[in-house]
C-alpha cells in the first residue's frame, strides 16, 4: 500500500515538472501571438492617467475649454483620448504629449480637419470595433458638397465636420443634446446661414424662419415626429449642396414616393424642365412647404393651377374637366357620410355604408397622389371608381332610412289599429254594463 501512494506521489510531481516545462517552452509563442494581435489594426483605446486632461485643467480660457465636456464625448465614452487625434504620449509627465518629435499634433487647420476625421471614421474595419454597422464617412461624398469646393478655394467661413459636430464635446447623432440631431439640425444650419455672417454674399438666409413655420417644421419641433425632414434630408448631410432642378422631383420622392414616381412619369416634368421650373417646388415651394390642401386644385382662390396655365391652354381644359370632378366626387362622400350618420343615429344597422364610405375615403387619398400625374385618362379612372364607391355607400344610406321609415309607419299603422280596437272593446263592455229596458 505504501509503495503504491509512493508512485501516485511520483507520478504527480512528474506531471507537474512537465507542465513548468510546457510553460517555459511556450511562454516566448504566446508573447509572439499578443505582440502580432497588438500590431493588428485596433482601437486606440486607453483608461490610463492622461496627463493632457490633468494640464488643461489647471489653465482658463482656451486651453481649459477641451476639457469641460470631454468626459461626455463619444470619442471619451468609447475609450479614445486626446492622442486619438492629436498625437503624442499623454502618459508622459514631462509633456512629450505636445512634443512634434514624438508624434504631437496640433490642432488641424479648416482643410485639415475632414482628412483627419476620415483617418477613422472612413476605415470600415477600424470603426467596426465600437458598431457592428458603422456609418462611414466617404471623402468623396464631402468633395462634392458646397462646403468642401468653398474650403478648397481658401473660404475661412465655410462649415467642416467640427462646425457642425462640435470639437471635444461631441455627442451621437441620436442624442437629443447633440447638434445634428434631427430636431436641432435646422438651428445648426442656421448658424452660419444667417444674414449677420452670410453678409455679403448671395445666398439666402431665411431658410430657417420658413422652415419652422412649414408642415415640415410643425411635425418636427411641435409634434416630435423625428421623420419629418429638416435640412440635410433634402440637401444632404456631408455631400450638403442643392438640389438641381432635374433632382428636386427625385429629392421630395424619398418621402414622397408615390407621387414622386407618378410625376417623374408625366410630360409635365418634362415640360418644367424645358421652361427652368423647378418641379414640386413650382407648386408647393420648397423651405416654406405649407400643407397641401385641395384648394389648390384649379384656378380659383388657392388654386395653383394658373400658375402654369393660362385659361385657354390644353392644361386648363382638362382642368374644366378634373376640377369640378374631382370636387364633386368629395361632394358625394360628405353626403353619404351625413346619411350614414343619421341613419346611425336611429339605430339602423349601417356597416355596409360605412365599408364603402371607407373605400371611398381611401380612394380620395389615392387620387391626391394620381393628380400628380397629370394625366387625363387615369385621373379621370380614379374618379369614375371612387365616385361609385361613394354612391353605394349613399344608396345603402337611403335603404337605411327608408327601412327605418317603413318601420316607423308599421308601428304607426300598428298602434292605430290596436287604438281603434281598445275603443271599440271598452265601448262594447259598456254596452254589456247598461240595464236592459
Amino acid at each position: 500500500m505504501r509503495a503504491a501512494l509512493r508512485w501516485a506521489c511520483g507520478l504527480v510531481l512528474v506531471v507537474a515538472l512537465a507542465a513548468l516545462a510546457a510553460h517555459d517552452t511556450l511562454a516566448p509563442a504566446v508573447g509572439a501571438a499578443a505582440d502580432t494581435a497588438a500590431a493588428s489594426p485596433a482601437p486606440r483605446v486607453t483608461t490610463e492617467k492622461n496627463t493632457c486632461l490633468d494640464c488643461h485643467r489647471g489653465l482658463e480660457g482656451r486651453l481649459s475649454a477641451p476639457t469641460k465636456d470631454f468626459s461626455q464625448d463619444i470619442h471619451a465614452v468609447r475609450g479614445l483620448g486626446c492622442a486619438g487625434c492629436h498625437g503624442g504620449n499623454p502618459r508622459d509627465p514631462e509633456m512629450s504629449a505636445m512634443d512634434p518629435e514624438k508624434g504631437f499634433k496640433p490642432a488641424p487647420a479648416k482643410k485639415e480637419v475632414a482628412e483627419m476625421c476620415a483617418s477613422c471614421h472612413a476605415n470600415a474595419e477600424y470603426m467596426k470595433h465600437f458598431n457592428p454597422q458603422p456609418y462611414i464617412f466617404s471623402m468623396a461624398e464631402f468633395r462634392t458638397s458646397v462646403h468642401c469646393k468653398k474650403i478648397e478655394e481658401g473660404d475661412p467661413k465655410v462649415a467642416t465636420c467640427t462646425n457642425c459636430h462640435g470639437v471635444h464635446g461631441i455627442l451621437p447623432p441620436r442624442d437629443p443634446r447633440s447638434p445634428v440631431h434631427p430636431s436641432n439640425v435646422a438651428f445648426t444650419c442656421a448658424k452660419c446661414h444667417n444674414a449677420e455672417y452670410m453678409k455679403g454674399r448671395t445666398v439666402p438666409t431665411n431658410q430657417l424662419a420658413l422652415w419652422r413655420a412649414s408642415v415640415h417644421g410643425h411635425a418636427l419641433l411641435e409634434k416630435g415626429e423625428l421623420s419629418a425632414p429638416a435640412c440635410n434630408d433634402c440637401h444632404g448631410n456631408h455631400g450638403a449642396r442643392p438640389p438641381r432642378t432635374r433632382d428636386i422631383s427625385l429629392v421630395c420622392g424619398n418621402c414622397h414616393g408615390r407621387e414622386g414616381e407618378l410625376f417623374a412619369q408625366s410630360k409635365v416634368k418634362e415640360t418644367l424642365e424645358f421652361e427652368g421650373k423647378r418641379g414640386c417646388v413650382t407648386c408647393h415651394s420648397n423651405h416654406d412647404v405649407k400643407p397641401p390642401t385641395d384648394a389648390m386644385i384649379g384656378f380659383d382662390g388657392d388654386g395653383v393651377c394658373g400658375r402654369c396655365h393660362t385659361p385657354d391652354s390644353p392644361g386648363a381644359r382638362a382642368a374644366a374637366i378634373i376640377v369640378p370632378g374631382f370636387h364633386g366626387f368629395k361632394a358625394r362622400i360628405a353626403r353619404a357620410d351625413s346619411l350614414l350618420i343619421v341613419a346611425e343615429r336611429l339605430g339602423m344597422e349601417i356597416e355596409s355604408g360605412r365599408e364603402m364610405l371607407k373605400q371611398a375615403n381611401d380612394h380620395l387619398v389615392g387620387l391626391r397622389a394620381t393628380l400628380h400625374s397629370f394625366s387625363l385618362e387615369p385621373i379621370q379612372a380614379a374618379l369614375a371608381e371612387g365616385s361609385g364607391l361613394a354612391d353605394r355607400a349613399e344608396v345603402d344610406a337611403r335603404a337605411a332610412l327608408r327601412d327605418w321609415r317603413n318601420r316607423r309607419i308599421g308601428m304607426a299603422l300598428s298602434l292605430v289599429v290596436i287604438v281603434a280596437l281598445i275603443a271599440l272593446l271598452v265601448a262594447w263592455i259598456r254596452g254589456m254594463e247598461r240595464p236592459t229596458a
